[in-house]
């Protein structure tokens, strides 16, 4: 068998030194590590794998959205999503941009082999824990609006409802309205809920550290 071209971004160096080595002594090639977005589009583009196991949240960056950006510039690159969250909104989110698989990190490494084969074989694959709650790729969340972002993006670097409101000349239940929408949109159950799912998708910016 021709082992499995693959790359790794992952931000933790433990975790991402740990799957290099897990997965190259079960017979993948892993060509490069790097841990965030810019790193991984360079060695998509320069090593030219058949696989891409990348992690939803890369710091600052959106796994999602890198994602997306290789699917588009390189649809010979299949891309596993792989993350601890079961969170629906970013399991849909990642299979709309293009991820052909989703395995979760508190599985068995053989179930993340199981998603790299399955991905290279251009064959989908969710993690069972995932797919017990029959989500698809046809599963769409629609995209925030522009003022939906903007006042997550606000809420997101430390103002309050109140002090939004008057940075974008608007009433306070309009910013309420807004972002009762934004938490609809992202499957959210508290607005900071809404908020690291909007980071982690690339929908808003993440907060200054």
């Amino acid at each position: 068998m021709v082992p499995i071209r693959l790359v790794l971004v992952e931000d933790h160096q433990a975790l991402r030194d740990g799957l290099a080595l897990l997965l190259s002594e079960r017979g993948c090639d892993v060509v490069g590590a790097v841990g965030d977005a810019t790193g991984g589009r360079s060695l998509v583009a320069e090593l030219a794998p058949s696989v891409a196991v990348v992690d939803v949240q890369l710091g600052a960056d959106s796994g999602i959205e890198l994602t997306r950006e290789i699917v588009s510039a390189h649809p010979e690159c299949r891309v596993v999503l792989y993350t601890g969250s079961e969170d629906r909104a970013l399991v849909s989110l990642g299979l709309e941009a293009g991820a052909t698989g989703y395995a979760l990190k508190n599985g068995d490494i053989s179930e993340l082999l199981e998603a790299i084969r399955a991905a290279a074989a251009g064959e989908r694959y969710l993690d069972p824990r995932v797919a017990t709650r029959a989500f698809t790729a046809t599963v769409r969340q629609p995209p925030l609006s522009k003022r939906e972002r903007e006042i997550m993006d606000l809420l997101a670097s430390g103002l309050n409802g109140e002090q939004v409101a008057e940075a974008l000349v608007l009433s306070a239940e309009t910013v309420k309205t807004h972002v009762r929408n934004a938490m609809g949109k992202l499957d959210a159950s508290t607005r900071a809920h809404a908020i690291a799912l909007g980071v982690a998708t690339g929908q808003i910016a993440a907060p200054a550290r």
